[in-house]
Formats: structure tokens, sequence, C-alpha cells
């Protein structure tokens, strides 16, 4: 009986001693970064040896946050190792590595209350992500409906204080990354990163909106049309909402460069109509448009006769177009051949831009390009030529300040006095305020030579 006692005493001793690791428990949230290939409207899920290992367990739901990262926090056993995946409610669905191979199980050891930044870089189901540098996405609500918008930022942008300018392109899922698209990718990610580095185009910021699906004929096309699946006429609500909501939450995100001389809008097919379009409809927030293969065959005449009107948009400084000289058009002959109308298209609206000043080469630039289709491989290869065209290259070095065409103590005065005077010319950020971020930016870009 003393015995069974003693024994029981060194049981409630040993007990006591580990108890503390049970009772205190921890707290884990789990905050995760998903690829932007993942569909907007799939749940994102944790499953693992704590909880049976099942991949679509409702209690183990992430959720959505507004910054687009998904969360959940768990209570579990203070210092008990757990090993864990991501899924979307599948192990179909489940996440895998950069190259889309397969990855050993996450594991985590609890202590206490802790939060974990936690990247899935792609999914089972979805192929590899193609993204080149560094592209972002964000939602923001009241612009359509939380339209997701992907970003572009150029190489340095997060250890510099300058600003840049922007590229505002539409079929956002086709521009940098081959999982998001639907028929291919531009590779812009690729093209800015090369020609960036090569110094032919100044660093440049690049949002791809992404489409309406099903309603993406609307948005893109200026005028009601009769017949066909797609009526349209939704162009001007979609390029306001771009220049009312989307831009000024732009701006304030990212420090970019404002004004139409700092503006810049590019799309596609339907995508390259609604961009000319901006150059001469009423919204004048686009400084530099580029039509790829636009689709003047929409209400034809339309977009030329408004063009005619309106003449030449004082703020429109460069217009870029082009097309495939394979493109198809459909009006057919009398024996029933296609007669190629799409590069008779383009080639009025060329001569209605040099009747309105435009010169060849230097503000304006048509391209037909040779054997090319209708599709996003050969629009990929005519992006490196329509950035240089629409960014062009880097001006001069902003911190040779006094235009000596060197970088040298002069330049350094020359800013102090400025600075100190306050001047116009002292803001170099460009934000419209001289203070000390301007001189923090001026330093910076005096040490590095530029």
């Amino acid at each position: 009986m003393m015995r069974t006692r003693s024994v029981w005493r060194v049981m409630v001793v040993v007990l006591a001693i580990l108890s503390p690791l049970d009772a205190r428990g921890a707290s884990v949230t789990f905050r995760v970064t998903v690829p932007s290939s993942t569909p907007s409207g799939d749940t994102v899920y944790i499953a693992g040896n704590f909880q049976g290992w099942n991949p679509g367990s409702a209690a183990h739901a992430l959720s959505r946050m507004p910054d687009g990262t998904h969360q959940i926090t768990i209570a579990l056993a203070d210092g008990v190792p757990i090993e864990f995946k991501f899924t979307r409610g599948a192990w179909s669905r489940v996440e895998k590595g950069a190259a889309g191979q397969e990855i050993p199980n996450r594991t985590h050891t609890p202590q206490g209350t802790q939060t974990l930044d936690l990247t899935v870089l792609n999914w089972a189901d979805i192929p590899a992500s193609t993204i080149t540098g560094h592209v972002e996405w964000f939602e923001h609500g009241p612009f359509l409906s939380g339209r997701r918008c992907w970003v572009y930022l150029p190489p340095g942008y997060a250890t510099s204080v300058r600003r840049y300018p922007v590229l505002y392109m539409h079929d956002g899922q086709n521009l940098f990354d081959q999982a998001t698209s639907f028929a291919g990718e531009w590779k812009v990610d690729e093209a800015c990163e090369a020609l960036i580095a090569a110094g032919e185009i100044e660093p440049v910021i690049v949002v791809g909106i992404e489409n309406a699906g099903a309603g993406r004929c609307h948005e893109y096309t200026p005028w009601a049309k009769i017949g066909g699946p797609c009526t349209g006429g939704g162009a001007d609500a979609y390029l306001t909402a771009i220049r009312d909501v989307l831009m000024p939450e732009v701006n304030a995100r990212y420090r970019t460069r404002t004004g139409p001389e700092n503006s810049f809008m590019s799309g596609s097919s339907l995508g390259g109509l609604v961009s000319v379009y901006a150059a001469y409809g009423p919204q004048g927030a686009w400084g530099r448009v580029a039509g790829v293969s636009p689709s003047y065959w929409f209400r034809r005449s339309e977009l030329s006769g408004l063009a005619v009107q309106q003449g030449r948009p004082g703020h429109l400084e460069r217009f870029y177009q082009d097309m495939g000289t394979r493109e198809a058009g459909s009006m057919t002959d009398s024996n029933g051949n296609g007669i190629d109308d799409y590069i008779e298209d383009l080639r009025a609206m060329r001569d209605i831009a040099l009747s309105q000043g435009f010169v060849a080469g230097d503000d304006f630039l048509s391209v037909e390009a040779s054997n090319h289709t209708h599709n996003e491989f050969y629009w990929s290869l005519r992006v490196p030529d329509l950035l240089r065209f629409l960014v062009g290259p880097p001006g001069p070095c902003p911190a040779d300040f006094d235009g000596s065409g060197f970088v040298d103590t002069d330049d350094y005065d020359a800013f102090i006095r400025a600075f100190e005077d306050g001047v116009e010319a002292a803001d170099f950020d460009g934000s419209g305020f001289v203070d000390t971020d301007d001189f923090d930016a001026f330093v910076l870009a005096f040490e590095s030579g530029c």
C-alpha cells in the first residue's frame, strides 16, 4: 500500500512537470501568400498531422484578408512539432514548389503565441509560374467590384526612393505568367527586365488589369453593336473607373509619377481598340498609347471618324499601333476569299495620325509585322519594340543637377542651394513638395552616380 502511494506521488510530480506544456498551449496564426494564378474564388486550407491530414476540413479553412493573403489561427500543443501543407480543398490541388515539383511536408514547433508568414509557390493543378522579376497583385474593392490587378515593379524599386511612370495594360492575366494566362503570356516582365538592364527603356511600373471574362467585350468597346454575342458600349465607364478609381489607388500604393505625360496604356485586339480610344476619348489621362492588333473592325469607321472629329489630342505624346500581315479580315470577295481588311483599317488610322501632325518614327509608329497572326505568341515578340517606343530610354542622369554631363560636387552644391531656397527644381522625387524626402532621394542618386 505504501509502495502504491509512493508510485502515485511520483506520477503526480511527473504530471506536475509536464502539464504546464499542455495547459499553457500555443496559438499559431498562419498568414499565407498564394500565387497570382490562384482562382480568386477558391478557399485555401491547412492540412496536417494535428487534424488527420484532411485536405478540405471546413474547420481548417483560411480566411481571405483585405491585403490578399489567407489567414487562420489555430490552438496547438505547445512544444509538440507539427507537419502540414496547404491545399485548395483536395490533394489534387496541394501546394507545389517553384518549378511545380513535389515538396516535403512543412514543419513547425509551436511556442506560445506566434504568427508565421508563409508563401505558396504553385499548385498541383495549375502550371508553374513563369514570372520574372517582381510581380505582385492586389484587389481594390471600389475598382470594378475588386477586380484583380497585377503589378510589375522594376529592378531597384525596393531600395530606391525614385518615382516611376506607369503603363496600364488590359488582359492582365496574360501579361506576366503562363500559369494565369488563357492563351499564352506576353512576357512583359521578361521584356522589361532585359530592356531596363540594357538601358534601352527607363524603369517603369506596369499595371495589368484583369479582364471581365464574359464582360470583356462590353468593357473594351466604346459603342454598341447590333447582333452577335457582344453588344458593346462599356468603354467609357471602364476607362473612367481606371482614371478615377484605380489610378489614385496605384498612386497611393506605389511611388509613381503622375499626369498624362507619365501615364501610358496598351492592350491587344479589343484591348488595343480601347487603348486607342483612350487616346481620343474624353478621359484625357494617358499621354502615350499602344494598340496591338487593334480591333478597328468593331463598328468600322467609328474610331477613325472620332479621331478625325477630335483632331490630335493635346495630351497625346506618343501613339503606337501594329498588326500582323496574316491577320485575316472578316470581309470576302466575290469568290469567297478573305480580304485582308484589318491591315487596311490600320493604314487608314495611320494616315489620319500623320495628317494630324504625328511624325513617323518620332512620336508615331505603325508596324506591319510580316507573317504574324492574331495571338499572344506574336504579340510577345512585338512587346520589346513597343516598350522601346512607348516608354523610351532613360533621360539624363537626375544626379547631374547642374546639367554639366558629369556627376560631381558641383551638382551637390547646386542642389543644396535649390533645396534651401525651396525652388521647384529641388522637388527631386516629383511629389509636389520640397522636403527631406527630396534631399534623401538626391543623396541616393548622387552616391550611386545617377
